[in-house]
């Protein structure tokens, strides 16, 4: 946390592409990152050529934590549905000062894991 009474997360999803991707975004896509708004000031950062994954930067009150942000966006809005669906991927990330080693290990995890190109 920083002096300023927030946390910044970084936050990457990657959508389940299902039968079709551009349905699949234009429904999660606008709910996505109007949830995350209602946690504080969002700033897009990254969008994978075919929009199959994402990134936001978020700064976060204070008491928020990853699994706050995760459970935040598994929640269906009424009358709108959960931004993400079952098989979506996501990843919160809380940005603190620290080793830059500790990015390798993520950056290896999701590269593992087919969500790094």
């Amino acid at each position: 946390m920083n002096d300023d009474g927030f946390i910044p997360y970084l936050i990457l999803v990657r959508f389940d592409k299902g039968e079709d991707l551009r349905d699949r975004l234009h429904e999660s896509l606008s709910l996505l990152q109007n949830s995350l708004k209602e946690l504080g000031e969002l700033i897009p950062a990254m969008s994978s050529y075919d929009g199959s994954a994402v990134a936001y930067l978020l700064s976060a009150r204070p008491n928020a934590q990853p699994g706050d942000v995760l459970a935040h966006l598994r929640t269906a809005k009424p009358h709108l549905g959960a931004p993400l669906k079952t098989h979506d991927k996501v990843l919160v990330i809380s940005i603190e000062l620290g080793l830059a080693s500790h990015l390798e290990h993520v950056t290896d995890w999701l590269r593992d894991c087919g969500s790094l190109a």
